[in-house]
């Protein structure tokens, strides 16, 4: 169905706003995100920017989503060919969330900055698509024999650790850590090692 001059117009205009949204996030920080701001960046006035979106919120979450996708399709270095260990293709993972939020930190800042959109519960919280495709990589891992979990402990358990690890690294190496990453890294790989090496079936 072809879509009418003035929807191209709008859909157009929506872009070139999203456009300058990035850019200031880039620049500043989501912090440097405001309607004034962003009116005078994107040549509009700031009553026209409310045709397009309802408020300073809706164009913030618009960008985060888009995070997520880039997050979800970030794979820098691929697994090299061969290998087909679960329990190394989990460390790959890992080391490629990390790289994400080392390489992106604007853009992963914006997506765990979330408040008001974020999860009302952890029930909500596990219906996220990338939760889920966690969950069911440990789930795989576990059934196929790769890993073993503790008595009284399931593959939530152990996604949950994943991804505390992950985001703990991240952090601190945006944060605390951000002036001595090179020294930071290595033991980043080791720590995700260790906890590979924990849940190996011996």
């Amino acid at each position: 169905m072809k879509t009418s001059p003035r929807d191209r117009r709008h859909d157009l205009t929506k872009q070139k706003i999203l456009d300058t949204a990035r850019s200031l996030l880039l620049s500043d920080g989501v912090q440097g995100i405001s309607m004034r701001i962003l009116a005078e960046k994107a040549d509009y006035s700031p009553a026209a920017l409310y045709k397009y979106f309802a408020n300073k919120e809706e164009i913030i979450e618009a960008l985060r989503q888009e995070a997520w996708q880039m997050m979800a399709a970030f794979d820098p270095e691929p697994p090299p060919a061969g290998m087909t260990s679960l329990a190394d293709l989990y460390v790959h993972s890992g080391r490629n969330y990390i790289r994400f939020a080392s390489q992106y930190p604007e853009y992963y800042q914006l997506i765990m900055s979330t408040t008001e959109t974020g999860p009302a519960s952890l029930e909500e919280f596990k219906q996220h698509p990338n939760f889920i495709e966690l969950l069911h990589f440990v789930e795989a891992a576990v059934a196929a024999g790769e890993f073993e979990l503790p008595q009284g402990y399931a593959p939530i358990h152990l996604a949950m650790l994943s991804w505390f690890t992950v985001h703990g690294i991240s952090l601190l190496k945006l944060t605390m850590m951000s002036k001595c990453q090179d020294e930071f890294e290595p033991l980043s790989i080791e720590v995700l090692e260790m906890v590979k090496a924990a849940f190996i079936r011996k």
